[in-house]
């Protein structure tokens, strides 16, 4: 690779996705293509993922999934020596998505590129909790990326897995303009409603927690609280909707927890606007998207306490965490906020304050162009 040129432009091959379908993948990568980044670098993207394909068969160990990721690679290596970057910032996941960049990143070492990896999920489910075949086979790959971009602290644990990774920390990041006119409206006519409104925003599902959160219902409802909770968003697995259907319908729940399709754009807007509390109770995560909007929302959150959500979520300062799978945790902590408006507000503060110190995507542009200029 030729010597770096202080003076010129990087060049740069982002490898990502764009929606649709929309995740937390695409949100990011469109923030970035709509920030700064295109004109502090010399900014050229590529499509690593299948837009055709359901979100809930990403990751999967399937021929069509093998196929298609055949044809990813094809349009990746001809984007690789078409560009000729200096650096390739490719996004990636557990599973077969990890298996498809790895090749991706060796192709463009071959290229001689620098590679900077970027991993979109928390580590316990890339590593700590799969099987020990699959350990190995990641200690061999992950050692392939001239970096890893991690988006959070858990991510840390890499540096025991692999010693000799060089490793940057940047959580992911939003445009907060569509957010903060939201918080300020809360902030100078706080909302007082009678039943609490409680938003969870993403998709649907036993590893999001779904059934946890209605079984909290249950819990917060024997404890005779006003609330509803809204889940919005579509299923993770075929068939997971109509499970937690039947569950809201046997406990006697349809009074208390509505299930909503997925919503975008001022829709979603008006989930937030119309929220008092934000709940996420998934068993694994990376930086979820929808935390850091209901955070710039000016709403506190009650999360786990699972991948990078205490990255976001600071105990006792803008929400609670709680352990992942428990119920009756997860409803104690929402009663406090349901009873103690004051303290709710100074959390609604709290949230958007640590959005706009943190998790705005100019701030988080700037950080990664400094390191893709450490790499090279």
């Amino acid at each position: 690779m030729k010597d770096f040129d202080s003076t010129a432009k990087l060049s740069v091959l982002l490898a990502g996705h764009l929606h649709p379908p929309v995740g937390g993948i695409s949100t990011y990568f469109a923030g970035l293509m709509n920030s700064t980044l295109p004109q502090q670098v010399n900014l050229h993207f590529i499509q690593t993922t299948s837009p055709q394909r359901p979100f809930n068969q990403a990751g999967k160990f399937t021929l069509t999934n093998f196929l298609t990721a055949m044809v990813d690679c094809w349009r990746f290596t001809k984007a690789v020596f078409s560009v000729h970057p200096q650096i390739v910032h490719i996004a990636t996941a557990f599973g077969w998505s990890f298996i498809k960049h790895s090749f991706c990143a060796l192709i463009a070492k071959a290229a001689g590129c620098r590679v900077l990896l970027h991993p979109h999920c928390s580590f316990a489910a890339m590593y700590s909790e799969s099987p020990s075949i699959w350990q190995a086979i990641f200690r061999s790959l992950i050692r392939i990326p001239d970096a890893v971009l991690i988006l959070s602290s858990e991510w840390f644990k890499l540096r025991q897995v692999c010693p000799t990774c060089k490793t940057y920390l940047l959580l992911n990041a939003i445009d907060l303009s569509p957010y903060l006119p939201l918080a300020q409206d809360r902030f100078n006519q706080p909302l007082h409603s009678n039943p609490t409104q409680i938003l969870y925003l993403g998709h649907i599902g036993k590893a999001k927690g779904s059934f946890v959160l209605a079984e909290s219902a249950k819990i917060l409802k024997e404890r005779g609280l006003p609330f509803i909770v809204h889940l919005v968003g579509s299923e993770l697995t075929t068939g997971e909707i109509s499970s937690l259907h039947m569950m809201i319908e046997e406990n006697q729940l349809e009074d208390v927890v509505k299930i909503h399709p997925p919503a975008y754009g001022n829709e979603k807007l008006d989930y937030f606007r119309q929220a008092e509390i934000f709940i996420y109770p998934s068993f694994h995560e990376g930086i979820p998207i929808a935390v850091i909007e209901a955070m710039a929302c000016g709403l506190p959150v009650v999360a786990t306490r699972a991948g990078g959500l205490p990255d976001l979520v600071q105990e006792g300062v803008n929400g609670f965490l709680v352990p992942a799978g428990q119920a009756e945790a997860l409803a104690d902590q929402v009663a406090i906020l349901i009873r103690d408006v004051p303290l709710r507000q100074q959390m609604q503060r709290e949230s958007c304050r640590l959005a706009q110190e943190k998790l705005g995507i100019e701030q988080h542009v700037n950080q990664l162009v400094g390191i893709y200029e450490a790499i090279v």
